[in-house]
């Protein structure tokens, strides 16, 4: 048996996906969790959360490794660390600093996916216009102007329930509306 560390990314992922080779997923793991543990914590800014992120990222990848055309996993880990950085935007409010740390991220690397980027935003902003006026201006207040739910309620002087199911809501219908999107971006990585 040939040792385990010479195989390529691509050789380690047709023994995790015919074998379940545990030696083979134990070394794609080492050898690219500090990059995708490094990305996802400049964004999170959070070690525990970034820890998460990153697991659930290599879990998938032992429940349904991927097939992929180029040679290494570290194009896939990063798009797969993109996901499931959303999935936590959309689960949790974040920091002022975070937000602008993501903002100011020259994580583009090509013209095409600079056009997709800008495209999704186009969409994001589309589907937020088509938001029902109260429930835009709620998840605008809350996601755009970082107030809290209080804060929101007292302003628009509804109730702290009500302005919970406005933003329920908003979050219902824009991953309706961008589930094609994200779909295609994870049927691409």
């Amino acid at each position: 048996m040939t040792n385990i560390k010479t195989h390529s990314d691509q050789e380690l992922l047709q023994l995790i996906r015919e074998h379940q080779n545990h030696r083979a997923f134990e070394m794609l793991y080492q050898r690219h969790f500090d990059s995708v543990f490094g990305y996802v914590y400049k964004v999170m800014q959070d070690r525990e959360t970034s820890e998460d992120v990153v697991q659930n990222i290599f879990i998938s990848i032992w429940k349904k490794p991927p097939n992929l055309s180029h040679p290494t996993v570290l194009f896939y880990l990063i798009g797969a660390a993109r996901n499931q950085i959303a999935k936590e935007i959309r689960k949790n409010k974040w920091s002022k600093e975070q937000l602008d740390f993501i903002k100011n991220t020259k994580g583009i690397c090509s013209t095409d996916e600079y056009l997709e980027e800008r495209e999704t935003r186009k969409l994001l902003e589309s589907g937020i216009q088509k938001l029902p006026a109260k429930c835009r201006n709620v998840f605008t207040l809350s996601r755009f102007s970082y107030l809290s739910n209080k804060q929101i309620s007292e302003k628009l002087g509804i109730s702290v329930f009500t302005v919970e199911n406005h933003i329920k809501r908003a979050l219902y219908l824009l991953r309706q509306s961008l589930e094609f999107i994200v779909i295609c971006l994870v049927s691409w990585c």
